[in-house]
């Protein structure tokens, strides 16, 4: 931090001294925040922004420390101050540097992983298109950083049901990945299976399949049959055989990913669980629904002991399960579950606005990091 404050910003304001204090109590910020501790990186880097605005209202120093600032925020959950001081650093640096300056770029490319991480991909939208603009312009069509930009503009596209906008850009993503890396290397698994989902989503069974299984292919080569990302692949094209009704291949590909999860992580680890919640889900869609009703028990078993009573996955599974009973004519007890899933979202709502509270509910919760509120961008 120090040699980036005393070298880019003397070559561009001509400062001669980017201050003493203000470098000790940024790099103790730093420091805490590296260890993962984001309190007392707060107390630290409030101070720095102290110092910071000692230097004036737009200085480059400023917009470092609010960004460095945002960061403990954002670590924190406090989501609406992080948000105010990055758009605040985001727009001195605009003005200091311009529109199209890399640091810019950069912060906007932040700015737009914060939305994104918040669930807001509406918002990073606009922010996406900048950088991609930018970074097209500076670095050309094919360049390695343009293309992650492309692959994450055609996933928003995706998510906000644009998917028109979509297809163009993942293919591009997909086809400029395989030029340069060719075509077994794992990265271009990940963006084969981005494009299928965008064709599952929208139904074309047909489109979607051959592209999880080539990706499916290439981790088995790359990692073995084994190996938990084939796990995950095979959980994705099993979904696929699910949706078009070919229950005895979903059937065959769910096992095989269960004994992945059993093997390697056990079976009371969260992912084991949400793979049998998959395998539940094809038992109802075949009209076994005494099976299906007690592997979501099993699941929900698994969570509880994994998440401890309230996380969101154990409401999604219980929407689920109340499902299951509804069409058993179980209605009492479906209302029971359906209650209990509105209370855990509650909660949850209450806990997002306080993380502190979730690990006091939760001590022995070893997934915390897990939970959407909690995950670092």
């Amino acid at each position: 931090m120090a040699d980036w404050l005393s070298g880019t910003f003397r070559k561009v304001t001509g400062l001669s001294d980017p201050g003493p204090e203000f470098i000790q109590k940024t790099n103790a910020g730093l420091a805490a925040l590296k260890r993962g501790q984001s309190g007392e990186a707060e107390t630290h880097l409030k101070a720095a922004l102290k110092e910071a605005e000692k230097f004036g209202e737009q200085d480059l120093r400023k917009a470092a420390a609010m960004n460095n600032l945002a960061t403990a925020y954002r670590e924190q959950s406090k989501h609406s101050e992080a948000e105010s001081l990055f758009r605040q650093a985001f727009a001195i640096n605009e003005k200091a540097l311009g529109p199209e300056h890399p640091e810019v770029v950069a912060a906007l490319n932040k700015f737009a992983e914060f939305y994104r991480g918040r669930g807001q991909p509406a918002k990073a939208e606009p922010l996406l298109r900048r950088v991609l603009a930018a970074q097209e312009k500076a670095l050309g069509r094919e360049h390695a950083d343009v293309i992650v930009t492309v692959t994450a503009l055609g996933e928003i596209y995706r998510e906000t049901g644009k998917h028109d906008k979509a297809l163009p850009l993942l293919q591009r993503a997909l086809a400029s990945q395989q030029k340069a890396m060719g075509q077994e290397h794992l990265s271009v698994a990940t963006t084969l299976d981005k494009l299928a989902l965008l064709y599952q989503v929208q139904g074309k069974y047909a489109e979607a399949e051959p592209l999880y299984l080539q990706a499916l292919a290439i981790r088995e080569k790359a990692l073995g049959p084994a190996d938990p990302y084939v796990g995950h692949g095979l959980e994705k094209l099993a979904d696929v055989y699910r949706e078009e009704g070919k229950y005895a291949e979903a059937e065959k590909l769910y096992l095989r990913a269960i004994k992945i999860w059993q093997d390697t992580l056990g079976s009371e680890h969260p992912d084991f669980a949400y793979s049998l919640e998959h395998f539940a889900g094809l038992k109802y869609a075949q009209g076994k629904y005494d099976e299906a009703e007690n592997i979501y028990r099993k699941v929900l078993t698994i969570l509880e002991n994994a998440h401890g009573k309230y996380h969101p996955s154990r409401a999604s599974t219980m929407d689920q399960y109340a499902i299951v009973l509804r069409t058993q004519k179980k209605d009492e007890l479906a209302k029971r579950v359906e209650e209990r899933a509105k209370e855990i979202r509650d909660k949850c709502a209450q806990m997002a606005a306080n993380p502190e509270a979730l690990v006091t509910a939760n001590p022995d919760d070893k997934y915390l990091d897990q939970l959407p509120w909690n995950k670092k961008l």
